[in-house]
């Protein structure tokens, strides 16, 4: 019982490691070399698991070895892209200037009632208000309305507005955030002063942040919010 708690936990660490290192996004948004990777990854990291007298160098090798070939591969696709055409799908534009192209859709395997569907999730409930339709390489639909029928920003409506930027968490649960801190160019003495001055302290404070324009948003324990 003890080797297979050990194992796994070894296994976990060395499959984190290696995932980090091949810079792994969320599953949906893996390309397909990524997610036969992945699988291979999960089930020879399985067998010493399960199997307590089956020896870890055996594992280790495999495993090492598809993630070295994970990173080679990624990066000759960065710098031929002839290699990434054979080896990884690319976008397909099923829906161009409104009109449906049939050839893409059925080459993609894609029914009008799919593309439907897609274009829900996205918001809209008109075909006739869909300008441009495009698969990408990750499987996922990405939907460009008419302009018609596309929501106004505030550059439509000629209002002006500063940036604001990122939002950065200065203190989460009560403890300083040292990492933003360094980030913002900023150090906890100083963070203190400004809390200070507000006539509170880290142990009152559950969230504050605050954006690259300087507004500050603080939610105290007590559930009270504060703006500045």
């Amino acid at each position: 019982m003890l080797t297979v708690f050990l194992r796994t936990v070894i296994i976990y660490f060395i499959l984190v490691i290696i995932m980090r290192l091949m810079g792994k996004r969320q599953l949906g948004d893996l390309e397909l070399s990524e997610l036969i990777v992945t699988f291979m990854l999960s089930e020879i990291a399985t067998y010493p698991i399960t199997e307590p007298r089956a020896k870890m160098l055996p594992t280790l090798v495999p495993i090492v070895t598809l993630a070295l070939l994970e990173i080679g591969t990624s990066y000759v696709m960065l710098k031929a892209p002839s290699v990434k055409r054979l080896l990884s799908s690319s976008p397909s534009v099923v829906i161009a200037k409104g009109i449906i192209d049939v050839d893409a859709m059925r080459k993609a395997r894609i029914s009008i009632d799919e593309l439907l569907c897609q274009i829900r999730q996205n918001g809209i409930y008109d075909l006739q208000e869909v300008d441009y339709a495009i698969l990408e390489e990750n499987g996922k639909m990405s939907i460009i309305p008419k302009n018609a029928h596309r929501q106004p920003d505030k550059a439509d409506l000629n209002i002006k507005c500063k940036d604001s930027g990122l939002m950065h968490v200065l203190v989460s649960d009560k403890k300083p955030n040292s990492h933003t801190l360094s980030i913002i160019g900023k150090d906890e003495a100083w963070l203190k002063r400004k809390i200070g001055r507000m006539g509170l302290s880290f142990r009152e404070i559950f969230c504050m942040t605050i954006d690259d324009a300087g507004k500050i948003f603080i939610q105290k324990t007590n559930g009270e919010q504060i703006i500045r």
